[in-house]
């Protein structure tokens, strides 16, 4: 598993939920929890991008998965307007603020590397 390649996760994860039950995912966000905390930090970055991926246009929809796009919009939308609110708080001017938008304010870059 060391030198599984991005496109294998994706699949591993893809037979993971195919054949999951609500079980199997209590299992999973159990042993995702007793990752070491660097590791979650990371998968969760990752986790993010595929979020941001999702909300973005390059993500292509059709009945079966448009729901996961409104969403994902939906948390991008959010935090942007959380984190629009907090520099606001803060003091800065509302046109620092517009331009605090795109893609180095996405929720992933936000994330520390540690």
């Amino acid at each position: 598993m060391e030198n599984t390649t991005g496109i294998e996760l994706a699949e591993i994860l893809g037979n993971f939920v195919n054949t999951s039950n609500r079980d199997k995912s209590k299992e999973f966000i159990e042993g995702f929890s007793r990752q070491h905390r660097t590791l979650q930090q990371s998968s969760f970055r990752l986790i993010m991008e595929l979020i941001e991926f999702m909300a973005s246009d390059n993500y292509k929809t059709d009945l079966r998965n448009e729901s996961s796009k409104a969403v994902a919009k939906r948390l991008i939308n959010g935090f942007e307007t959380e984190y629009h609110k907090e520099l606001k708080s803060q003091g800065v001017s509302e046109r620092n603020i517009e331009s605090s938008t795109g893609e180095h304010f996405l929720p992933s870059k936000f994330l520390q590397f540690i």
